[in-house]
């Protein structure tokens, strides 16, 4: 039986050390690490259409050119009309129709605001231009008193 002596583990110590780093840093040299990078043949989420100028310029479009029916004047009337339509690959609006009806004339007047309306930055899938289905909300609250 062989004696070890304290002699002979200060010896031997830093090699055992430097043979169990070695062995541990390979082995950590095999775990693959994470791709920073989604694979390429994953396809984007779909971007939606855009009036230009974004939501902003699309609030104060609806705002310059609503008129206030004179019938939803006279009775008061308020509330929300919501316009769906469809923005092609071009950006051309079509297909208008009043999603939720207000009535007194106002979903004649958000149709006729939604057909006003520029051409859109169309939908995109990844690249792509895509045409897809919108709404916009048309408020109509009591007119302004000058």
């Amino acid at each position: 039986m062989v004696m070890l002596t304290n002699t002979h583990i200060k010896r031997f110590l830093p090699i055992l050390l430097l043979v169990m780093g070695t062995v541990i840093g390979k082995a950590q040299d095999t775990i693959p690490s994470p791709p920073n990078k989604l694979p390429h043949h994953l396809p984007g989420l779909p971007v939606v259409p855009q009036f230009p100028g974004g939501k902003d310029s699309l609030a104060l479009f609806i705002k310059k050119h609503l008129r206030y029916p004179k019938a939803a004047r006279q009775h008061n009337i308020t509330g929300t009309v919501e316009v769906d339509f469809w923005v092609d690959e071009q950006g051309n609006l079509s297909k208008f129709k009043v999603y939720k009806p207000l009535g007194y004339g106002c979903d004649k007047e958000a149709i006729r605001i939604a057909k006003k309306m520029p051409r859109w930055k169309p939908g995109m899938n990844g690249r792509q231009p895509m045409a897809m289905d919108f709404h916009i909300n048309v408020i109509f609250g009591p007119p302004d008193k000058k």
